[in-house]
């Protein structure tokens, strides 16, 4: 399957709600991974900028924040409690270290979906994620 950056930043858009502090979002995909960036606006805005390495684990996608940096700051002493915050947002994703990680299937069961998926890889390149799914056997995915 391959997924789009207006297919990401659509279903984001869907799936999470940024606080009203958190403006301008805009999702690009590159070789290196997930680029999100947008504007923290408190007295005055602050750009910010995110990158996300993705992968797949025991049929889950994973992700990891490589940079984040607001404005001309790195703000990677703030990572795990970004991180914390992400992961509230949703039953359905969770963070283990440092790594949040999502369950597809349970997402796609409640967006009334049910499919198997069985995800096997992940590539990121530019404007483009491709998601990868092995063979399912015996009616349950297959590790």
């Amino acid at each position: 399957m391959i997924v789009t950056e207006a297919d990401l930043s659509d279903f984001l858009g869907r799936a999470c709600s940024w606080p009203e502090t958190v403006r301008d979002v805009r999702i690009a995909l590159a070789p290196e991974g997930v680029v999100v960036s947008g504007t923290y606006y408190k007295i005055i805005g602050i750009p910010f900028h995110m990158l996300w390495v993705v992968s797949v684990s025991k049929g889950k996608i994973t992700a990891q924040v490589d940079r984040l940096k607001a404005g001309f700051l790195s703000l990677s002493f703030l990572k795990r409690y970004f991180l914390q915050a992400v992961a509230g947002v949703s039953s359905l994703v969770e963070l283990r270290d440092e790594t949040l990680v999502f369950d597809v299937e349970a997402l796609l069961r409640d967006s009334g979906l049910p499919l198997r998926t069985n995800l096997s890889a992940i590539r990121c390149d530019y404007g483009s994620l491709t998601v990868e799914c092995g063979e399912v056997t015996g009616g349950e995915a297959a590790d």
